[in-house]
């Protein structure tokens, strides 16, 4: 039994001190061809340092291990070893189109996808391989180079590539066409995709783009079979529930949403979507109580705020409008109703000051300046109001009780 034979056994009884002892004795009394075998195999299962001493030693004789020593340098950080073993192999050498793809991998990792897809154009001069050509459409694709990569996956047959890749080359047409803004061919290549391979990417994008296309009879075909074949797919809920909505089916689309809750319980989306829904079946505290959820977590505050405030204005809840201002919102409508708070509140001095710090930004909105008119009357501020209500009827001319108010001040 060869001293390589010996090492493998060991390595199998998991005596490591036996194995390292067999290993070094297969370095200095093994032919060359089984200790190239021993390190193809050391590499495989991980024993990079043993499987590197092999293949530094045979690199005189066998130059395409260069390649192997690149991918365990790459294991190991050593990205500039990597390309130094790389360059020993020549482009005279059968294994030289193997190294630039790899070159191209190196570059690609290290953020410089031009670099790689330069590598790559240099490969497919030596060699027509499809995997060439696809890995070509991938980096044209992930530049955004939408047409050119197009152009590549067009030149594949697209069986063959799933089988290799498990990629869809309709797939990818269809998405690239997308990010072009051609919809229509969008959809025709992803639904060829779809009808070779069920992919639930493939279903998501073709539902996504039916919606946007406003065609919602077909997105929630598409997000209904999403949800029956791949329920747990990330994210899908939000748009399925948009759709139900679309097609006036609220309850089904407040139980989608519900749904997607069930999973990812802090989405905002999701649950001002539900409050929405809920809203809209008349759920007033549902929809409340989601929109309180979404403020824990919320980054940007405004929109749930807005939505807080024209509930509670509402059902005539001041003082939780009040309890707002705490958040500080920047919205004008939200300050709006804060300050028409005050006034509903009879704390009208400080409704004045709110109304003077919105006034600016808000005189061409007649109904606000129509409360702003009668919060100055309140406050017996006659000649302000009388000034107010020049500009209020410029806009609204015909706003016969307006004019006789003028008159009457």
């Amino acid at each position: 039994m060869s001293n390589s034979q010996e090492m493998l056994e060991a390595l199998d009884q998991q005596d490591l001190t036996k194995a390292d002892y067999y290993f070094q004795k297969a370095l200095v009394e093994d032919s060359d061809d089984l200790l190239l075998e021993l390190a193809y195999y050391l590499e495989g299962i991980g024993f990079y340092p043993q499987a590197r001493q092999i293949f530094e030693k045979l690199a005189p004789i066998f130059p395409e291990v260069n390649l192997n020593l690149a991918s365990i340098a790459s294991e190991d950080g050593q990205i500039e070893e990597a390309f130094a073993y790389l360059e020993e192999i020549q482009p005279n050498s059968d294994s030289y189109v193997s190294a630039l793809v790899l070159k191209a991998d190196f570059y690609q990792m290290e953020g410089l996808t031009d670099v790689a897809r330069d590598k790559l154009l240099e490969a497919l001069n030596y060699s027509d391989d499809p995997l060439l050509i696809f890995g070509l459409a991938e980096l044209d694709s992930e530049l955004g180079n939408d047409l050119e990569a197009i152009k590549g996956y067009a030149q594949l047959d697209n069986r063959e590539i799933y089988e290799q890749t498990g990629i869809s080359t309709y797939q990818r047409i269809g998405t690239a066409y997308a990010r072009l803004g051609k919809f229509e061919s969008a959809i025709e290549f992803l639904e060829k995709a779809l009808e070779l391979e069920y992919e639930d990417q493939t279903a998501f994008e073709l539902a996504s783009l039916y919606f946007d296309q406003e065609e919602y009879q077909k997105a929630v075909l598409y997000f209904k079979q999403l949800d029956t074949i791949s329920p747990d797919f990330e994210g899908y809920e939000y748009g399925y529930s948009q759709a139900l909505h679309k097609e006036h089916q609220t309850e089904q689309a407040l139980l989608i949403a519900q749904q997607g809750l069930e999973k990812n319980p802090f989405e905002t989306r999701l649950l001002l979507l539900a409050s929405q829904l809920s809203y809209e079946l008349h759920q007033p505290e549902q929809a409340e109580a989601y929109l309180l959820q979404a403020q824990e977590d919320a980054e940007d505050q405004e929109e749930i705020l807005l939505r807080l405030a024209t509930m509670y204005q509402e059902q005539e809840r001041y003082e939780d409008i009040l309890a707002l201002e705490v958040y500080e919102p920047e919205n004008l409508l939200t300050k709006w109703m804060i300050a028409r708070s005050y006034q509903e509140t009879e704390d009208l001095d400080v409704a004045y000051e709110s109304y003077q710090a919105l006034v600016s930004e808000l005189k061409e909105n007649p109904e606000f300046l129509e409360q702003y008119i009668h919060l100055l009357r309140e406050l017996g501020r006659f000649e302000e109001a009388k000034e107010q209500i020049q500009h209020y009827l410029k806009l609204v001319p015909d706003d016969i009780q307006m004019q006789d108010l003028y008159e009457r001040l």
